[in-house]
């Protein structure tokens, strides 16, 4: 069973996270619930949630805040926010935080219960990857030049790496230029990306590229040409297109869509 920390500040809203999903049924228990970032870091140190779904408005310590703090803890849980604000200064940030889901308020339980499944999914799927890639002697492949320094720190370079390109989104950026940011070979950095990620640099890239425009689309009423910018595509034609095979809509059908679902 996968462990859950709920979060937030409004107990009406904690209580139906609890009561209204089928946990059980999701492979999940709740393993805590807090309506503070403060309560929230002291049980994710005790439980080491798998997924944390949490309010990304709250007092004192907003979402954004206890989800950086627990990364700083060395937690990786999954983050699923709950957001109502509309500036890609948050998506962007999210993101770099390794938010890669979020749902809108008012909640609407059927599609947050899909979300969780999908991140559940998601979950498992790393779990299983990351106990066959420790069980394989991988090292035996990484070159000696860059073996002893960096067999201790893969998890830093690529927190390194996830950071920069989060940050340059909005830019050109290369597998070269990723490396070099790190200080290692671009052969050897692809070979730490693909086993850490599943997937390429690019299409890594693509995918995090996509989850800010998605955002934007959904929570700001700046232009598509704007938004195709803001996340590195200078046209619009061509962000659309690769918008579209994302997610098999254009950027105007997915905002239209999620905006009708919204009402």
């Amino acid at each position: 069973m996968l462990k859950v920390l709920l979060v937030d500040d409004e107990a009406p809203i904690l209580n139906n996270l609890n009561r209204v999903l089928p946990w059980q049924d999701m492979g999940m228990v709740v393993a805590g619930m807090a309506r503070s970032g403060m309560d929230a870091l002291r049980i994710a140190e005790e439980e080491h949630p798998d997924l944390v779904l949490c309010d990304i408005r709250m007092p004192v310590m907003d979402g954004l805040t206890f989800v950086g703090k627990l990364r700083e803890m060395g937690l990786n849980s999954e983050v699923l926010l709950i957001t109502g604000y509309q500036e890609f200064d948050y998506a962007r940030e999210a993101i770099r935080l390794g938010v890669k889901e979020y749902i809108c308020k008012p909640i609407h339980y059927e599609e947050l219960g899909n979300k969780l499944r999908d991140i559940g999914v998601q979950i498992r799927s790393r779990q299983y990857k990351d106990k066959l890639y420790n069980s394989i002697p991988m090292f035996q492949e990484i070159p000696a030049a860059e073996s002893e320094h960096t067999k201790k720190t893969t998890e830093q370079l690529m927190n390194t790496a996830v950071q920069y390109i989060t940050e340059h989104l909005n830019l050109d950026i290369g597998i070269d230029e990723v490396a070099h940011k790190l200080g290692i070979s671009g052969s050897y950095f692809c070979l730490l990306f693909k086993n850490r990620f599943a997937m390429t640099f690019v299409e890594y890239v693509t995918l995090q590229r996509m989850e800010a425009a998605k955002f934007m689309l959904v929570h700001s009423d700046k232009s598509i040409t704007t938004i195709g910018s803001g996340v590195g595509y200078q046209e619009r034609r061509y962000f659309t297109k690769v918008f579209q095979k994302q997610t098999g809509m254009s950027p105007k059908e997915y905002r239209d869509l999620k905006r009708t679902e919204a009402r």
